[in-house]
């Protein structure tokens, strides 16, 4: 059983977002120039769980006229940074990096959006997991995926 403290700190029993953490999670993609570049577009998050969309882009294509597996990365690792930033008090005093993640492709990315949905799986008190499924918006599954991220809390100024 999680102490009192720990709760705290890292609540996954809460219902909803605070706006401490909806205000840092917007901030922190907006913050992320990758973020803008690839068009990575939230479409929700709730404690523990996030769920973006990566509209179909011909740019974003590799020679056989796939998605780039390098590009599903990026928003699979998006996905799962917001799912573990929902569960943060505040996450602009933190950052996240992955040191860690596993993709596995099941099928192509052709020509339609993808969608990726994040959730944690694990977190204590420096080190979290997520798992990242990523589909057609027709639920067919391209990837599923692990990310391991370290939790650091920025120095204070």
């Amino acid at each position: 059983m999680p102490s009192s403290s720990k709760r705290k700190r890292y609540n996954l029993e809460q219902r909803e977002l605070t706006e401490l953490q909806k205000e840092g999670i917007k901030k922190r993609l907006s913050n992320n120039p990758v973020v803008e570049f690839v068009g990575i577009k939230l479409m929700e998050v709730v404690p523990g769980r996030s769920n973006l969309v990566l509209p179909h882009r011909v740019e974003l294509q590799n020679s056989m006229g796939v998605l780039q597996g390098g590009i599903l990365g990026v928003l699979a690792d998006v996905a799962g940074g917001v799912s573990l930033y929902s569960v943060l008090p505040d996450p602009v005093k933190v950052v996240i990096p992955t040191i860690e993640f596993k993709l596995n492709f099941l099928r192509p990315a052709g020509g339609e959006d993808v969608r990726a949905r994040g959730r944690v799986a694990h977190h204590g008190r420096r080190i979290a997991v997520c798992q990242v499924d990523l589909t057609t918006e027709a639920e067919t599954l391209l990837a599923t995926g692990l990310f391991t991220y370290m939790i650091r809390e920025l120095e204070k100024t």
